[in-house]
């Protein structure tokens, strides 16, 4: 985000880069203790839509260069992310044995952090054949199939059960 912020919207502060990165997060955070009250599979729901609608609300910010749109897609997204990570927990940890939590968890976090690390790494490498902007939005692109394949899957999965 800090260098969407500094290159495509052309703003230079250290603040606005810290609380943009911040945001998404922190709606993470809350997200999980807030919709905890839901079932697991509602919550993966609710989060798949949370990321897919984020996602948007970026793109939108990026192609009209609105940090406010940043900010609120980044709120959604987060939200989508922490209810879905909560739910995707909430399902899997009571299937396995007490003794194999450990390794369950190191799963998880193992997958989320590669899901996390190795897109960054290709959109890094896109750059400079593709541009900063074409990256962004290509990558946004990415996201808005992965969410939809998620929410079609969950959907056929509630239904079919």
């Amino acid at each position: 985000m800090p260098t969407i912020i500094r290159d495509l919207l052309g703003l230079h502060s250290g603040l606005l880069n810290g609380a943009t990165a911040f945001i998404e997060p922190a709606a993470a955070a809350v997200a999980g203790l807030f919709l905890g009250r839901l079932t697991a599979r509602r919550t993966i729901f609710v989060g798949g839509a949370g990321v897919l609608l984020g996602t948007a609300v970026i793109e939108a910010g990026v192609t009209s260069g609105m940090l406010s749109l940043l900010w609120v897609g980044g709120i959604v997204g987060g939200v989508g992310f922490g209810a879905s990570f909560s739910g995707a927990v909430r399902t899997i940890a009571p299937l396995v044995q007490p003794h194999q939590r450990a390794g369950l968890f190191a799963s998880i976090y193992l997958v989320a952090y590669l899901s996390f690390g190795v897109p960054a790494i290709i959109a890094g490498l896109l750059i400079a054949p593709v541009g900063l902007q074409g990256t962004v939005l290509g990558y946004g692109v990415a996201v808005l199939v992965a969410a939809t394949v998620g929410l079609v899957a969950q959907y056929r999965v509630h239904t079919c059960s």
